[in-house]
């Protein structure tokens, strides 16, 4: 994966950064409460979020928007933005301690954040308890040069339909400009300036349903 992306993030018109902005806090909770954990990730080219606790991954995975990449091969691109990602434990027991992490992945360089998580007493959680659907990674806000594709993330924690909207408005699927992905992101093709503005995500299942805003940005075309 990593010459790979390497070479698909060659014509960046800015150096390649990637850093968590707000580390981990060690939490301290009784059990029964619910636990989140979130972190926030600045990229540059774009990054995706997984989760690991005492070593072993929880949730995400290291699926980039390849279908991006290879629609922007040979074109001087951006790929900028903030990526948010949560972890949630419901109804936390004495198990659920442990050292938990945050890991931002570009493809070829990653960075974490660690924090504890101490369970203290002990809980009347059911054993058929299940988490509440929930939003568990996606695009804060997004950078990209028009007449270029971008992604918007919106992973969820479990099956779900996606919806999406723009200024509070259906996206037009027929134009043939917008695609769902499996995973629920959204990609765009050929991004204009008429583009910028706030998408909003909304999952839903039989579990509940959550919502959150995206912020596209087209950025004027460079030549490199």
């Amino acid at each position: 994966m990593g010459s790979m992306a390497e070479e698909l993030d060659s014509k960046l018109t800015s150096k390649p950064m990637l850093r968590i902005i707000k580390p981990l806090d060690d939490v301290t909770v009784m059990a029964g409460e619910t636990v989140t954990f979130q972190c926030d990730a600045l990229f540059i080219p774009s990054a995706t979020i997984y989760w690991e606790k005492n070593g072993v991954r929880v949730q995400g995975d290291k699926e980039l928007n390849l279908k991006e990449k290879m629609l922007n091969l040979g074109k001087p691109i951006v790929e900028s933005g903030i990526v948010t990602s949560t972890l949630t434990i419901p109804c936390a027991d004495a198990h659920d301690s442990g050292k938990y992490q945050c890991i931002a992945y570009t493809g070829h360089s990653s960075v974490k954040s660690s924090a504890e998580l101490t369970v203290e007493g002990r809980s009347q959680c059911k054993s058929s308890h299940r988490a509440a659907l929930a939003i568990t990674q996606f695009t804060d806000s997004r950078f990209e040069m028009e007449g270029n594709t971008a992604t918007l993330l919106c992973r969820t924690n479990q099956f779900a339909e996606r919806t999406w909207t723009f200024d509070e408005k259906p996206i037009d699927f027929a134009s043939g400009r917008y695609t769902i992905q499996p995973n629920g992101d959204l990609v765009i093709n050929n991004i204009d300036w008429p583009d910028m503005g706030t998408y909003i995500c909304t999952a839903s299942n039989e579990h509940g349903e959550e919502s959150v805003e995206t912020f596209l940005y087209p950025t004027k075309k460079k030549t490199l």
